[in-house]
């Protein structure tokens, strides 16, 4: 009989060793995932940075009246002139969130969803081009060359900037292995001057 209890007994420590391992395996493998999608997050942000500060850098360069750089601008979208690729001509540049949407992940409820936005640029006439998925947020603030908001197209000489980026689908809390949330990274670009507008002495 004391054979037979010790053999449940081995089985039930066993059965809780197993189920140990599985959970620390699991836990292990949902870290690699956070860790990963964290690792592509910031990448690709690293790709649209580059792009937006090469972009807002150039900003009226090649414009003879520097005055007209800017065409359009509001706190998600910009609109701007500059010889971009230096052969003389004239080119536009646009920067824009597009509608936003609720993106539905897990169960399809409520509680696992998230609004986001694409974030297109479009370069002269043709169709914008996604340059950013799932963006929770975009907003562009003008500051003069004194450094004072302003929302008078001539003046625009800095540009200050705030974009955020979410994973496509939750991971677990490198924290808490036991809660899951979507992945975010934030981008603030304290002032990003426009390199080409008039400025005074």
């Amino acid at each position: 009989m004391s054979i037979m209890m010790d053999l449940i007994g081995s089985v039930i420590i066993a059965g809780y060793v197993i189920l140990l391992g599985l959970r620390i395996n699991m836990n292990m493998n949902d870290n690699a995932i956070a860790t990963s999608t964290n690792v592509n997050l910031q990448e690709a942000m690293v790709d649209i940075v580059n792009t937006i500060e090469s972009d807002f850098k150039k900003i009226g360069y090649g414009l003879p009246d520097p005055t007209l750089a800017v065409a359009y601008a509001d706190s998600v979208r910009l609109r701007f002139r500059a010889d971009m690729d230096r052969n003389g001509t004239i080119d536009s540049v646009e920067w824009y969130v597009g509608n936003s949407f609720l993106k539905i992940t897990g169960n399809g409820t409520k509680r696992d969803s998230l609004l986001v936005r694409n974030l297109y640029r479009k370069y002269n006439n043709e169709t914008g081009m996604l340059a950013a998925v799932n963006v929770t947020q975009f907003n562009l603030k003008y500051l003069d060359q004194d450094g004072a908001s302003t929302s008078t197209l001539s003046n625009i000489s800095m540009i200050e900037s705030i974009i955020a980026i979410s994973s496509p689908f939750k991971v677990a809390d490198q924290v808490n292995p036991e809660k899951t949330a979507y992945a975010t990274t934030i981008w603030r670009q304290g002032r990003t001057s426009t390199r080409n507008t008039k400025r005074h002495g």
